[in-house]
């Protein structure tokens, strides 16, 4: 009599093989979820970022404060700017950046922007 069907060490094989692809679709999963995170943050900042040069070239004060920061709210976190004004050899021209973070880890800047103001009227 001729029995057909797996043996114990073809199920265990298989199940071996299973639980591998399991395990890498869990954890391409996971990564893509904190990449998502990284990029809602990207973006957020980027707009800060935006808001504050904007702010920066709209100054009627020239040249500006050399450095100011402030905090801000947007997306129901707290965020960190900072705006460095620095002088160039053209006396007509200033270098603004603006560099963002997150409250909670202000150290770790997470988008920069940069451009450059021209002196009004000039």
């Amino acid at each position: 009599m001729k029995h057909s069907g797996f043996t114990l060490l073809e199920l265990l094989v298989a199940m071996a093989i299973f639980a591998t692809a399991g395990l890498a679709i869990m954890q391409s999963s996971s990564a893509h979820i904190g990449n998502l995170s990284q990029l809602d943050d990207l973006t957020i900042a980027s707009y800060i970022a935006d808001n504050q040069m904007q702010l920066a070239m709209l100054d009627k004060e020239w040249p500006g404060k050399e450095k100011s920061q402030g905090e801000v709210k947007m997306a129901n976190r707290d965020w960190l700017w900072q705006q460095q004004v620095s002088k160039l050899a053209d006396e007509d021209l200033r270098l603004v950046q603006i560099s963002v973070s997150l409250a909670e880890s202000p150290e770790q800047v997470l988008y920069q922007l940069q451009s450059y103001r021209g002196k009004p009227g000039g």
